[in-house]
């Protein structure tokens, strides 16, 4: 795991240098060394780093909080395993009655949802700079019961750039009508917000000008359009082809009989997954995610998954099985 973490935070590194200019440079730079320093901690002995720490430093705090006398401190008495309701806020969520944040990385992380009820355990006390926040471990023990929850969201979104207005924006839907809804300042410059970034927007019911920037998504490929064109291809024309095909399980037949036919092989979501969490390498030639047939929980396992074994990846909506041949000679 240490392996993934390193070239996770190699490319957030990267990215941020790439980013960095004479306007952005005060905010940019302490990330850089930060970044720098866990690159160096993570290259030393196996099992040394607090790998948990490390994903929520990355979302809950901000440049300004990044310093050299950085420090966990562990609890005097261990409460132990401490269970609660999640309830679900625009971003990440809290348990109920423990006022213990439970952060959006770790809600995609473990595929947690509005009303399930989970645990947590400390894991101490973070120090960096001038603030403090204490740490947990997760662990789903049930599922709640279906309900709807007044938190919307629009995933996956396309930013845009308004150049009117000096803003970027994503497009939503009021009323039956597309709208362009302006993001906050604040979430551009916390997530270095760019535009064609994607990113889950979630807002309150009935409040869709009010929301914020849930997630901004990493992806190791580019998002491609459906062909204008449509051609299915002979029987057998992509033989012993091995296709990862990220769509949910309930939607992957039509595909998989599609490939059949072209003579290549589906891997789907559950052998990637499998592959995962017994950290085996994934054979494959290419891999499509099929994001709005996907649920955005896979999304960040996914991309690790697919970066580390370097398995060429697209990101495309809207997609049919008929529509695979094409997508396929088209882009790989």
């Amino acid at each position: 795991m240490t392996d993934y973490l390193f070239d996770e935070i190699k490319n957030l590194f990267l990215t941020a240098a790439e980013e960095i200019d004479r306007g952005n440079a005060h905010k940019q730079v302490p990330i850089l060394i930060k970044f720098l320093n866990l690159l160096e901690e993570l290259a030393g002995e196996e099992g040394s780093f607090d790998q948990v720490t490390l994903a929520q430093d990355l979302e809950d705090f901000d440049a300004d909080d990044f310093g050299p006398e950085d420090y966990l401190d562990q609890k005097e008495e261990d409460p132990g395993w401490i269970e609660g309701v999640l309830h679900r806020q625009l971003k990440g969520g809290i348990l109920a009655g423990q006022e213990i944040y439970v952060p959006e990385r770790s809600i995609r992380e473990f595929g947690f949802e509005d009303g399930d009820l989970i645990r947590a355990k400390s894991q101490g006390i973070k120090h960096m700079g001038t603030k403090t926040r204490e740490f947990y471990y997760f662990d789903l023990l049930a599922k709640g019961d279906p309900q709807e929850s007044k938190r919307k969201e629009i995933n996956f979104a396309q930013v845009l750039w308004n150049n009117e207005l000096g803003q970027y924006y994503i497009l939503g839907e009021e009323d039956g009508e597309k709208v362009e809804i302006p993001l906050k300042d604040e979430d551009v410059d916390s997530l270095y917000i760019q535009e064609n970034d994607r990113i889950e927007y979630a807002y309150w019911q009935g409040e869709i000008f009010d929301g914020r920037v849930a997630w901004k998504y990493s992806l190791n490929g580019p998002v491609v359009e459906k062909p204008a064109q449509e051609s299915r291809g002979q029987d057998g024309a992509l033989d012993g082809m091995d296709v990862v095909l990220a769509v949910d399980l309930g939607r992957e037949k039509p595909f998989r009989e599609e490939l059949n036919r072209l003579g290549a092989n589906l891997v789907s979501l559950e052998d990637l997954n499998q592959a995962y969490r017994e950290n085996r390498t994934l054979l494959a030639d290419c891999a499509l995610v099929l994001y709005d047939q996907v649920a955005p929980s896979h999304f960040e396992r996914l991309r690790k998954k697919l970066q580390y074994d370097n398995i060429p990846t697209i990101y495309i909506g809207q997609l049919e099985a008929k529509d695979l041949y094409q997508v396929l000679v088209d882009n790989f």
